[in-house]
């Protein structure tokens, strides 16, 4: 490892909770026996890695513990990171439905990242979950307009029509053909923007991947991280089982974070897939870097893609001030090609 290598991993950017959420996690988890809370954790990523567990993953109180001791943090942590990676399309954003919201870390990911938003409904089928949500929000959302429904997803014939609809780590727990029949109703909702994250696993891509697909036969523009609504280069790599279309955020472990995870570190990374899309056609960067650049002494190489595939660019510092842009370039920047075409 060079010492350019070392000194980019430490800089790494977190995505730290708020002060208030963090704050309500741990009133709420201050009574817990450590062993409890960590069986549980241990429970539930398990059924989140597991690719044959169907249905809700969060069913036991002991569960939804363990949820917003370390899952809340990483899905929190994934949207805002999302949310940075399509800056251009948020400053028309009134109003958002999140479908699936477990305890709202959609509300708080949302709440300074969109300049306009004034209002957020929060649909949820777990009423546990919902009430938990209620309790950590409390008043620390304020003045966003919080609207909390109960209500089964599946069974509901449609959504009210929001500026932006999201589903995060949703899609995961239904059958392909509950994911189509889902994506359509959000579709249908959403005015400006849908947005979709799933976990960064083969199972996760694939789940992006159908929805892309889907997406794209109703009309669908994609913005993100796709630049293009042709073929997903990374498809038949997928298929080879030799790689797929995934990213990473940084966040920091609390107190009972770690407790839940016998974790020694202070941070963990999230592996994360998502798609934007738009019902209708906007401005998108020509290409993205989709792996965690490589940087050696003296150039800088990052994996790109593109409408015309996947590949490798090579930045040589002799490049001036195109080398020290792709020094900082982080995985999941929106790339153009013409950033590597001047002249010093």
């Amino acid at each position: 490892m060079t010492g350019l290598l070392a000194n980019k991993e430490s800089e790494i950017f977190m995505e730290s909770l708020p002060l208030e959420l963090s704050n309500a996690i741990d009133r709420e988890l201050a009574p817990l026996h450590p062993d409890r809370l960590r069986d549980a954790c241990f429970e539930l990523s398990n059924r989140y890695s597991r690719e044959s567990v169907k249905g809700p993953f969060i069913t036991t109180t002991e569960h939804r513990h363990a949820y917003i001791a370390a899952r809340l943090p990483a899905t929190y942590g994934a949207m805002r990171q999302i949310f940075r990676r399509i800056e251009a399309h948020k400053k028309n954003v009134k109003s958002i439905l999140d479908l699936g919201s477990g305890v709202g870390s959609i509300a708080w990911a949302a709440k300074d990242a969109f300049p306009k938003l004034k209002s957020v409904m929060l649909v949820e089928e777990d009423l546990e979950l919902l009430r938990l949500g209620q309790y950590l929000t409390d008043i620390h959302l304020d003045p966003l307009q919080l609207s909390w429904c109960h209500e089964n997803l599946i069974e509901q014939e449609g959504f009210p029509v929001h500026d932006v609809v999201t589903m995060s780590y949703v899609l995961n727990e239904l059958s392909p053909h509950d994911q189509l029949v889902l994506l359509n109703k959000a579709y249908l909702a959403a005015d400006q923007l849908l947005i979709l994250a799933e976990p960064g696993t083969p199972q996760g891509f694939a789940n992006i991947l159908r929805a892309r697909e889907f997406l794209i036969k109703q009309g669908a523009h994609v913005l993100a991280p796709c630049t293009h609504n042709n073929t997903c280069p990374l498809a038949q790599a997928f298929h080879d089982k030799k790689d797929w279309c995934h990213f990473s955020v940084r966040i920091p472990r609390g107190k009972y974070h770690r407790r839940a995870k016998a974790a020694a570190l202070p941070y963990e990374d999230e592996k994360y897939s998502y798609l934007v899309v738009s019902p209708m056609p906007l401005p998108t960067p020509q290409s993205r870097i989709i792996k965690s650049p490589i940087l050696n002494t003296g150039h800088v190489i990052l994996d790109l893609c593109d409408e015309t595939g996947a590949h490798r660019k090579t930045i040589s510092k002799s490049q001036g001030k195109i080398y020290r842009a792709a020094r900082d370039a982080e995985w999941g920047d929106a790339l153009n090609p013409s950033d590597f075409e001047g002249k010093e």
